[in-house]
């Protein structure tokens, strides 16, 4: 082990003691006070904080004051810091394997219907298929899959890992992706796919002939006419796997973008509040809660004039 990552395992077990303490029945001004200064003493050391709040996140144990814990720090900006921090690994808490929480499971060996395929706002499904193919469906999704080796993406968004070859199609384009795990997502004028493991991939768009070969660990963006240019993949982008909605320094009106394809009705933000960027890890599983997030968090009141109709602006 290298002297590095001895200094690290050191760090993070400094932030679980300060963190525990905090999170005790009766933390004191003096133990906040503390736990500020080391934190503030070397970017090391909030860095590491920043990992065991995202670890304890991830198990739905913090507490309901742990964006108030982290933006109280001089060294983080509360304009640009919300709720958990950002990955310190490049998202190495999910990288052991995806656990799919509230979500609804269905078994089957064959091919399933429509209804079971297609899922409502807020909704994820995992299908286990027989021949080796494990499927996940995020949020108000559209899918069919008239036999095993295709599948119709009209829109939404599926995870799959599989061990044959199998074909998706969107509105966009064709791909054919052979072994691996790979996230396909049409939302919309656009669709993107993300190779994550595998064998390489092929997309088609429809309006073209010409053939976009995908490497694993890439991800491209594509419409009828063209693909873009691939990037890394980001592996926050299938963090709906596990239930949470993750996002680094991603600006507000995206955030509430994306949150809006996990709750019902009209969710708008105000032109005014395009400067601010989130960062964090929220819980689809509420909300509502994550609203108040945004409210406690930043400079914004979240106006709900009805359940399905909320405007957030300026406070």
């Amino acid at each position: 082990m290298s002297v590095n990552q001895k200094e690290n395992i050191e760090r993070i077990k400094q932030a679980s003691h300060w963190m525990a303490r905090l999170w005790s029945d009766a933390p004191t001004e003096e133990d906040r006070s503390a736990c500020l200064i080391w934190r503030n003493a070397d970017p090391a050391n909030e860095s590491a904080w920043q990992c065991i709040v995202v670890a304890q996140s991830r198990f739905n144990n913090a507490p309901d004051n742990s964006a108030k814990l982290i933006t109280q720090s001089r060294s983080v900006s509360r304009r640009n810091l919300l709720s958990m921090a950002g990955f310190v690994a490049g998202g190495a808490l999910f990288s052991g394997g995806y656990l799919l929480r509230n979500r609804q499971d269905i078994e089957g060996v064959g091919v399933f219907s429509r209804s079971q395929l297609s899922t409502s706002t807020g909704e994820i499904k995992r299908l286990k298929v027989k021949h080796g193919l494990e499927l996940a469906i995020n949020t108000h999704t559209d899918l069919s899959m008239p036999d095993l080796s295709v599948m119709m993406l009209d829109s939404g968004e599926i995870w799959l890992n599989n061990a044959n070859p199998v074909k998706i199609e969107t509105p966009n384009g064709y791909i054919v992706h052979n072994q691996g795990e790979i996230d396909v997502r049409h939302t919309g004028l656009e669709s993107r796919v993300s190779l994550f493991n595998g064998h390489s991939t092929f997309l088609t768009c429809k309006r073209t002939a010409n053939v976009t070969r995908l490497k694993p660990g890439f991800s491209v963006d594509f419409n009828a006419h063209k693909s873009y240019l691939p990037e890394l993949v980001n592996i926050n982008n299938i963090s709906w796997l596990d239930g949470k909605l993750v996002a680094q320094a991603m600006p507000l009106s995206d955030f509430v973008a994306e949150l809006s394809r996990y709750r019902k009705g009209v969710l708008r933000v105000s032109p005014e509040l395009l400067h601010l960027s989130v960062t964090g890890v929220f819980s689809l599983a509420n909300t509502d809660h994550i609203l108040q997030q945004l409210q406690a968090s930043f400079p914004v009141k979240v106006n709900m004039l009805t359940r399905y109709w909320v405007n957030i602006s300026p406070a």
